[in-house]
This record gives C-alpha cells, structure tokens and sequence, in this order.
C-alpha cells in the first residue's frame, strides 16, 4: 500500500521518535510511505482560529501535492494535523464557493479527491485489527495502559469520521492486540490543553493534571498517545503538575506506534523510548523487553 505521509512541524523535531516508529511500523506492515514533498505548516492552532480561508487553502496545498504524486490517501500522525487537513478536504467538498475562492489562492484546482486519515485509522481500518495481531511476536502482557485520543482524533464527528467522538475504542482495541490491558478510565477523550501551552500554562496545568489524575485512578502504568501535543503536554508538564497537585504521578507518555514495535520485535532503542522525559524503559525492562 503506497500512502501520501505528512509528518507536520512536530515529527522531524520534537516528536522523532513517532515518526521514526511511524515509519519502522509501517513498514513492517507493508506500508510504504511517501513523504509530501514541499509540504507547509497545517496551521494548527494559530490559523484556523485568525483566518478560516487561510487555513483551508494551507491544507488544499498540501492535498494538492499530494493529488500530484497520483497517490489517493494521505496520513498525518499528529491529530492536530489530521484535524486541518480533515477540515479543509471537508470545507472543499461541502462548500463550493469556498473550494472556488481556495483554488485561486493555490491556482490550482480545489483537491476533493483525497482521502485524509489519521495513522491509528489507517492501521485500524486498512490493515485490521486481527492482522496486526498476527504479526505480534513480543506481546506485551501484563501491562496496564490508558489508551488517549485526546479532543482532535475524533472531533467533530462529522468530519473526522472516526470512531466516537466521546467513547473512542480504536485505540483499546489495538492495545488489546498487542496483548495489552487497556484500563477503563474517565479522560480518554478529554482535552489536555495543548492549544495553551506557550499562552496560558495555568490552564494546561490544570486539565493536563485531570487527565494524569484519572489515568492514576484507573490504574494505568502509562498513557499512549497518538499526538505530538498531547505527548508533549502530558510528559513535559508532568513535574509542574505534580507540584502543582501535590501527587507523584511518573507516568511515561507513549505513541502507540512505539508499542506496536515493540510488540513486533524492535528494540527500545530502536524505537526511541530513550527520547522522553518520564521514561518506559525501566518499566519495560522488568518485563524483559530491552
């Protein structure tokens, strides 16, 4: 399967060990990524919230290129990107005037054909489920983990169009398959604050410790993620919020595309868990998995 990749500001700096997982995972999948070449910015957050046409023409360029490699379906691991370029393939398909008033800005014709999928669909509904199970040869038994989609994966509904907006269980579903116990908790799909994190730190905080403390409450020995923010937020914010709450929390913040590694045999190394600041590896190398 050959799919249009756009790996956005975080995965070539911040968030490298997604991408370099994101990439090992998809091809022991038989995915072949091809990175959009010349890609720009989505403009999460400061765009859309400033200049509505100015954030979808950003995307219809991206989607553009992506329409000029002949490839049918691009995927963006952050959910922040997801989350743009869902919208602009949603307001060029919908709103006529607005895909005219857009194809000028890109002088190019509005491109409505592609398909926008987040990472964890593409693996969910293009591979399956049951298939990435079978290539799982490490399960990863024993571990309890908080499977969080944060507020962008799967809102609104009526564009992203993945799973539930408010009861999400993709991502349970493929922690299960790695052999993985999904804990059962309140935050799963509540925001973290990530659009605050350089203006109002107060309030990231405050929501990114709810979301540690209803992980801690349910039992969870980490929280996977699918996004940069979310990650970031929830991993370097965790000293302040333990502070701030007066509870320890040490709680490693995950992709799941590092779990999925691991689970198919990749090294920790590998697969970059020495990247983050609240570290798994201890946690994983009880458990044998080095």
């Amino acid at each position: 399967m050959n799919v249009a990749y756009f790996p956005g500001c975080s995965l070539h700096g911040l968030a490298s060990e997604y991408d370099r997982s994101a990439r090992l995972v998809c091809r022991h999948l038989g995915i072949n990524l091809e990175e959009i070449e010349d890609w720009n910015c989505c403009g999460a957050t400061a765009a859309h919230s400033l200049d509505h046409k100015l954030s979808v023409s950003l995307g219809a360029r991206n989607l553009n290129l992506v329409k000029k490699m002949n490839l049918h379906m691009v995927t963006a691991p952050c959910a922040g990107c997801f989350n743009r370029l869902k919208t602009a393939s949603y307001e060029l398909r919908h709103n006529p005037s607005m895909a005219e008033e857009v194809a000028a800005i890109i002088k190019a014709p509005a491109p409505v054909e592609t398909e926008v999928s987040n990472l964890l669909q593409l693996f969910v509904e293009q591979t399956g489920v049951s298939a990435i199970a079978q290539k799982v040869v490490r399960p990863l038994s024993g571990l309890k983990l908080a499977a969080y989609y944060g507020c962008l994966l799967t809102r609104p509904q009526r564009i992203a169009q993945f799973d539930a907006s408010e009861q999400p269980v993709s991502l349970d579903q493929l922690l299960q398959a790695l052999g993985a116990e999904p804990v059962i908790w309140s935050h799963k799909a509540e925001c973290c604050g990530g659009g605050y994190a350089a203006s109002e730190t107060d309030i990231v905080i405050d929501l990114g410790g709810q979301v540690l403390e209803a992980a801690r409450q349910a039992g969870a020995q980490a929280i996977v993620v699918a996004c940069p923010m979310c990650q970031a937020n929830l991993d370097t914010r965790q000293k302040a919020i333990e502070v701030n709450r007066g509870q320890k929390y040490n709680l490693p913040i995950i992709y799941f595309t590092q779990l999925m590694g691991l689970a198919f045999g990749y090294s920790l190394r590998q697969l970059g868990f020495n990247q983050q600041l609240n570290s798994a590896v201890t946690l994983l190398k009880q458990r044998g998995w080095g």
